[in-house]
């Protein structure tokens, strides 16, 4: 059965919505930067099962481009469809650095709108420190960080480095 871009669009934004909210509540609790840390671990601890399926994905290398094949293929695995939604092309490709530009639809940005969260405020932490861990399967100099971010910039960048 084919699902349509609009249908993938909602259901994410939904999903999204729904997640970010509840760390919200729970960040009414403990700390708003607390409950996005613990959220971050919860993916971080996809690592290891990176680690364990490594051969499976056919990804070769420790660089930079690696990592981002990692990011890539977890994206695919566990959210169909979502990267072509996002409108993700390659601004920088190469082994010490790779630049993801997104400019199209995005669910984390549409569910902070719906929420009146700042992207800026929320998604640093659980792409920084949520998938650093998981590219540093591959080499434990990697590093994952966000330079643009929406809606203030006119896209987001998800930057996979390889530290001296």
């Amino acid at each position: 059965m084919e699902v349509s871009k609009d249908t993938l669009k909602k259901i994410y934004t939904t999903s999204f919505a729904g997640h970010i909210g509840y760390i919200m509540a729970v960040g009414e609790k403990i700390g708003r930067e607390e409950a996005i840390r613990i959220n971050a671990r919860l993916h971080a601890g996809m690592a290891e099962m990176v680690k364990q399926n490594l051969s499976k994905l056919s990804i070769t290398g420790d660089d930079a481009r690696a990592g981002m094949a990692v990011i890539d293929a977890i994206m695919e695995e566990h959210y169909p469809g979502f990267s072509e939604l996002m409108e993700r092309e390659r601004t920088e490709d190469t082994p010490k650095r790779v630049v993801s530009r997104h400019k199209g639809w995005c669910a984390t940005l549409v569910a902070c709108q719906m929420l009146g969260i700042s992207p800026k405020e929320f998604c640093p932490i659980p792409h920084e420190e949520g998938l650093t861990p998981i590219v540093q399967v591959l080499n434990p100099k990697l590093r994952v960080r966000l330079g643009k971010i929406r809606p203030e910039d006119e896209y987001c960048e998800l930057i996979v480095e390889l530290e001296d």
